[in-house]
């Protein structure tokens, strides 16, 4: 039961952070002008932020929507499946994506630095997670063949 309330909270907190990440592609310039008037930026700055959130919005949607595909397989009762490992095994190249993206960013605006190295670590951990993952599937489908 709890699993089942985790699963579904987890679901719709995915499905808001999905709506965001797609409304922030409309709202980025207005935003950054209020950024602007708080804490000046030069122009290449400007430009970093732009370039690397446009550049990741489209992979983070992607990661989005395996994360819902997950999530409603796990309320299917599908957890332990080949399926399920590769949108994991998805998630960590995300991660590792957008790290890669926001570095050349690093160059003219030094915070998005923050980004790459948690996302790094982020690819990392869920790269464990998805070799954890396969592993189970595979002792899974040997269980499933023994009587």
């Amino acid at each position: 039961m709890h699993l089942k309330i985790s699963a579904t909270v987890t679901l719709w907190v995915n499905r808001v952070i999905f709506v965001a990440v797609a409304a922030l592609v409309f709202l980025l310039p207005f935003l950054m002008d209020l950024y602007i008037k708080a804490r000046p930026l030069d122009s290449s700055a400007q430009r970093a932020i732009f370039l690397a959130y446009y550049a990741c919005t489209p992979v983070v949607l992607f990661a989005l929507w395996n994360i819902e595909k997950l999530i409603r397989n796990i309320l299917a009762g599908e957890v332990f499946v080949r399926h399920n490992a590769r949108r994991i095994s998805r998630l960590r190249w995300c991660c590792l994506l957008v790290s890669f993206l926001c570095l050349p960013a690093t160059f003219f605006y030094l915070p998005l630095l923050f980004m790459v190295v948690i996302m790094g670590f982020l690819g990392l951990v869920v790269s464990v997670v998805a070799n954890v993952i396969a592993a189970a599937v595979e002792i899974r489908e040997e269980n499933d063949m023994t009587i």
